[in-house]
């Protein structure tokens, strides 16, 4: 390959969603010269909102957990805190089998224990331990604190690692419906109980149970934020383009330059790939493919993806922004395996400006749904013209609606259908599977991240630590760390955070 930018070697970004964005600017903070790369034509991946009538509908990012500790400080260090601001938000559950409304505390992951032990008297110690459990995986859980300095001893596995959810349910005899309440998070990270293990589950599920909060302006609010920083540390951002192919690895196992689609190649230092694991595979040279490393990926399955419903609701509705998780059975695998037979639903409600500044009342319903359940329409030229196809939509966007309605009675007849999405319109959107959640955290399955075989190729990971919009930055931040080193890295944090009574570095 011919090298057209011998200046200085740069790091290339490749994957501009929150988890490249992060990694992008930090990288640039410690002095890096960095290409930010995405296939997409603008940068944010599924944090990006979209608009139908001048009014502003999530993507994909609809609310988050972390506010009170971990995303807080990761805003304050790259600088974006005063644009990415928390806007108030409530969880409920509506479980369909018994008709059962619970509005869940917002207080803390301590009155929720003491909520749901009202709730179900019988399971009470189940509960409490249950509870147990999450503040034990979140002790020992690496980057939930940035100060922390023991973050190397808490990669390291524990029981919690090698039991799944489901085993810890049936080890605390808790009736069925009490394990759907404790589970319900699953629907958050796309894993059912019998795959996932309890120290995924209860990330996700402390995470949201402690503090759930939605975000001003949704995505569009760190993008901005983002694009205002990566102006001040010359972060060249490249759209709609990805690496087609690298150099041959010289004897050290690195390659020296990328060929981008749009024809320009260039010297690299790392690169760090934020992206589905099936385009990290393909990029790797076959010099450096190992049989380990292609049974690893060749074992790992994609979570679930969403079929989306977006509309609006009358004004003169009183509700504030709130998600309700509608469960139809009370049996979670039975909602998240691939041959499902229930339906798990998240319907967020928000309360905000459209384009023209006037406040309007949104809903946006989001199903699981495997890309199985689509498959048979995905090499149509033109699916808006197959009837088949326009009937599946109709029939799924109609049922969304009937649970809406259960659980919303009062919505009846004050609601406006603005637009759907099926798995096969988040594949397209966000290739080459679109799934929700990256791939599924199955117990025994190890994750995709850090270093590759390629030895300054590097992948931020699907799920790292969680998924979702906290868990990819969580990962920035870890790698960032492993990579840079605990000098620069803890000179960051330092000048970031200051040296408060905190400060976990002494």
């Amino acid at each position: 390959m011919k090298n057209i930018n011998s200046s200085q070697k740069q790091t290339v970004v490749a994957g501009a969603g929150s988890g490249g964005m992060t990694m992008a600017l930090l990288l640039a903070m410690a002095g890096k010269k960095v290409v930010l790369v995405d296939i997409q034509p603008e940068i944010g991946g599924f944090m990006r909102r979209f608009t139908r009538d001048g009014v502003y509908f999530d993507t994909g990012f609809h609310f988050t957990g972390g506010f009170e500790n971990i995303l807080a400080q990761m805003l304050q260090v790259m600088n974006i805190d005063d644009l990415v601001r928390e806007a108030p938000f409530r969880s409920k559950l509506y479980l369909a089998e018994s008709s059962k409304h619970l509005s869940l505390p917002q207080t803390g992951v301590d009155d929720l224990a003491e909520y749901l032990a009202q709730e179900y008297p019988a399971d009470r110690d189940a509960i409490m331990r249950y509870y147990q459990c999450e503040k034990a995986v979140i002790a020992n859980t690496p980057m939930f604190d940035l100060r922390d300095q023991n973050f190397q001893e808490k990669l390291q596995l524990t029981n919690y690692d090698t039991t799944t959810l489901a085993e810890l349910f049936s080890e605390l005899k808790i009736s069925r419906e009490t394990a759907t309440v404790l589970g319900s998070a699953a629907l958050c990270h796309g894993t059912p109980p019998c795959e996932s293990s309890v120290t995924h589950h209860c990330r996700v599920s402390y995470g949201l149970g402690n503090h759930i909060s939605r975000i001003e302006r949704g995505g569009d609010s760190f993008i901005d934020a983002f694009l205002r920083e990566a102006q001040k540390y010359d972060i060249r951002i490249i759209t709609g383009t990805k690496i087609i192919k690298t150099s041959k690895p010289d004897s050290t196992g690195r390659c020296a330059n990328v060929l981008l689609s749009n024809g320009e190649e260039i010297e690299v230092e790392d690169v760090y790939l934020s992206m589905h694991p099936e385009s990290i595979f393909e990029l790797m040279p076959q010099e450096v493919l190992s049989s380990s490393f292609l049974r690893r990926v060749q074992r790992m399955e994609d979570s679930c993806s969403f079929f989306s419903i977006f509309g609006v609701l009358d004004n003169d509705l009183p509700f504030g922004s709130e998600l309700t998780s509608y469960l139809s059975v009370n049996n979670l695998d039975d909602i998240l395996l691939p041959q499902r037979s229930g339906t798990g639903t998240g319907i967020v409600l928000a309360d905000e400006p459209d384009s023209h500044g006037n406040m309007r009342k949104t809903l946006t319903a989001f199903r699981t749904m495997y890309a199985e359940e689509t498959a048979k329409w995905e090499k149509l030229p033109r699916r808006a013209n197959n009837q088949e196809y326009q009937d599946f939509k109709t029939r799924s966007t109609e049922s969304i609606i009937d649970e809406i309605f259960r659980a919303y009675p009062e919505f009846k007849g004050k609601f406006k259908l603005s637009a759907s999405s099926t798995p096969l319109t988040c594949k397209d959107y966000d290739p080459p599977t679109g799934c929700a959640y990256g791939v599924r955290r199955k117990i025994g399955v190890s994750r995709l991240f850090g270093r590759l075989p390629v030895q300054n190729f590097y992948a931020i990971g699907h799920s790292a630590l969680v998924p979702g919009v906290l868990g990819t930055m969580m990962a920035s931040f870890l790698l960032f760390r492993q990579n840079v080193g605990e000098k620069i890295y803890r000179n960051l944090i330092a000048e970031r955070l200051g040296k408060c009574e905190h400060n976990r570095f002494g």
